[in-house]
């Protein structure tokens, strides 16, 4: 008995220890570059809104999904404005993929300096792939900021904005 015992206590152990071990997840990375433009809009002090085309932006970041969960991600950017004053700013968003080339995302903007203006945004990405690694993008979108030092008084700015560029596979 203990003979067989001690036999098929070494045979579970040897199957154990012989087994493959677990890939563990992983992140996709996708780095973006883009250059985008719109409109900007808010109210002069008049009760309407007055609209105006928006700074030009340069833009860069990664886009990070899980390879677990292909649907969900979170793009990390900065950007900058680079027409009359630059300004420097970033963003965080939650990004949910109905096709590998089209997503949409919630996110939170943020302008640093010179001034500051924080708010939430919204918006969308279609893709064109260009190669297995290489995607050209098209991305409006739409953002309020509610808070800041560089807005006018008991106003918000409102963003329309026309992002292109390219995303990189990592």
């Amino acid at each position: 008995m203990t003979h067989r015992l001690l036999s098929a206590f070494a045979f579970a152990l040897s199957t154990l220890a012989y087994s493959l071990p677990a890939h563990a997840e992983g992140w996709l990375t996708n780095g973006v570059f883009a250059l985008g433009t719109g409109l900007q809009g808010g109210d002069p002090g008049t009760g309407t809104v007055a609209w105006s085309r928006a700074r030009t932006r340069v833009m860069a970041g990664v886009d990070l999904r899980n390879d677990e969960a292909l649907t969900d991600g979170l793009g990390f950017y900065g950007f900058a404005e680079i027409e009359r004053r630059a300004t420097f700013g970033g963003e965080a968003r939650y990004e949910r993929w109905w096709t590998p080339t089209i997503g949409f995302h919630i996110s939170l903007i943020g302008i640093v300096t010179p001034e500051t203006m924080v708010g939430p945004g919204v918006g969308a990405r279609f893709g064109f792939p260009l190669g297995k690694k290489v995607t050209f993008f098209l991305e409006p979108g739409f953002a309020v900021f509610p808070l800041g030092s560089d807005l006018p008084k008991g106003n918000v700015i409102l963003w329309g904005i026309l992002n292109g560029g390219v995303g990189v596979a990592l």
